[in-house]
């Protein structure tokens, strides 16, 4: 499927709910440790998250911090939040102090666990499938490939994981059919920065979902 097709049709906001969508819902594991295979990892795990959408998704509109929390629960073991938001912020990450990064790192996971949430209350269908599975990696680095089907079509996924000191295997960025998402949220901050002129306003007004479809739309 085409990305630019699917932007121009749906329109950017619900574009990256969808990408948000196919980025982390079979990202989702357990602490993984140096023996574990990130193929079979990702391949194996998506139904976990699938299954708390289902089960918690009737709450995101009664209680939606009940419904974010679930959803965070799963995603914090294998997503690196931290290291995410500083490549975000880029050259500016240096020129901030460390209360600011920490700000901004615990602003950027909250909205991106809640414009997520909110993106897949209704995706409990989703059937993903690693391409070309490989090997267990020599390295500390590798590129999942993946198949999200949906009612929309099939969208192509690139994952890139690294593991840590402690042999955990951790997501650290996501390329969807050309698209690098770590890049556009980089591109998204340095933007707010050129608006605002000051880190700490581009940190109180940051939205990972609303302000990247303003810039595009």
């Amino acid at each position: 499927m085409n990305t630019s097709f699917w932007i121009g049709r749906y329109g950017f906001s619900r574009w990256l709910r969808f990408v948000l969508c196919a980025v982390l819902v079979s990202a989702v594991v357990p602490a993984a440790n140096a023996d574990q295979n990130p193929y079979v990892m990702i391949e194996g795990v998506s139904q976990e998250l699938l299954s708390v959408i289902r089960s918690n998704a009737q709450y995101a509109n009664s209680d939606p911090q009940r419904y974010y929390s679930a959803v965070e629960g799963v995603l914090t073991p294998v997503v690196d939040f931290d290291f995410i938001a500083r490549g975000v912020m880029g050259r500016y990450a240096k020129q901030a102090t460390a209360t600011q990064r920490s700000r901004f790192a615990s602003t950027f996971r909250r909205d991106l666990v809640a414009t997520f949430a909110r993106g897949v209350a209704n995706f409990g269908d989703l059937d993903v499938k690693v391409v070309n599975p490989g090997t267990l990696p020599s390295g500390n680095r590798v590129n999942v490939l993946q198949e999200v089907r949906s009612k929309e079509g099939i969208t192509k996924v690139s994952y890139t994981l690294v593991r840590n000191r402690a042999g955990e295997w951790k997501l650290i960025n996501v390329i969807l059919n050309g698209v690098n998402l770590g890049k556009t949220f980089r591109s998204q901050f340095s933007q707010s920065m050129q608006s605002y002129g000051d880190i700490e306003k581009v940190i109180s007004n940051w939205s990972a979902g609303q302000d990247v479809a303003d810039k595009v739309s």
